[in-house]
């Protein structure tokens, strides 16, 4: 009777070697990629904490009939917010709540965006704005601390022009080549982010 029998061969030294060095180059060269990747991401979970933070001040304040603020906490530029009432109200109604507190809600800096920094214009944006308004970047910590007053109708108030945020860059402390992001405050409370590196016209993201 005929036996078949079958030989394993498994790999050798060299080739093992040769499989180490090609996985070595795939991940250096990966890696740039990976590492530019994850600083944009931290530059867009910052400029979404603050958009989120400054939309939640023009909520509260017309919803508590008040200014209300929202501050930069952090003269560095990390991502550190406050929102709070201009004029803080006690509980008067007795529910146990205070009607307009000091501090509605805060952020503290390097939640997810350690590498993200924040620098501040507090210029008139023209209306349209013009191409490369927003050249060059705002440099980290440009212009903090500051902050952005909305009153009880949503808009900033007429004293406050001038002095108030209307621009807010985000960068990046690790990567020059990390995704800018911007934020803009018109006046009339209207809140915007935008990519300054694209163009408007040709994407509804764009600043200019």
């Amino acid at each position: 009777m005929l036996t078949l029998t079958s030989k394993q061969q498994g790999f050798s030294l060299v080739e093992l070697m040769i499989g180490l060095v090609i996985l070595a180059i795939l991940i250096a060269a990966g890696l740039p990629v990976f590492s530019l990747w994850m600083q944009n991401t931290q530059n867009r979970s910052a400029a979404e904490s603050i958009l989120n933070g400054l939309q939640m001040a023009r909520t509260e304040a017309v919803r508590h009939n008040a200014n209300v603020r929202f501050d930069f906490t952090s003269a560095s530029g990390s991502i550190a917010w406050t929102v709070g009432c201009v004029n803080p109200v006690g509980d008067l109604n007795g529910d146990g709540e205070l009607d307009c507190p000091a501090v509605i809600q805060s952020r503290s800096g390097g939640e997810g965006t350690g590498n993200a920094r924040a620098g501040i214009s507090t210029a008139a944006i023209p209306t349209p704005a013009l191409a490369g308004n927003f050249n060059p970047a705002l440099a980290s910590g440009t212009g903090l601390p500051a902050g952005v007053t909305f009153t009880f109708l949503g808009r900033i108030p007429g004293v406050n022009i001038g002095t108030d945020i209307t621009r807010i860059d985000i960068t990046n402390a690790a990567s020059s080549a990390a995704r800018r992001m911007v934020i803009t405050i018109g006046t009339g409370g209207t809140i915007r982010m935008c990519d300054p590196a694209l163009l408007l016209a040709n994407n509804p993201q764009g600043c200019a």
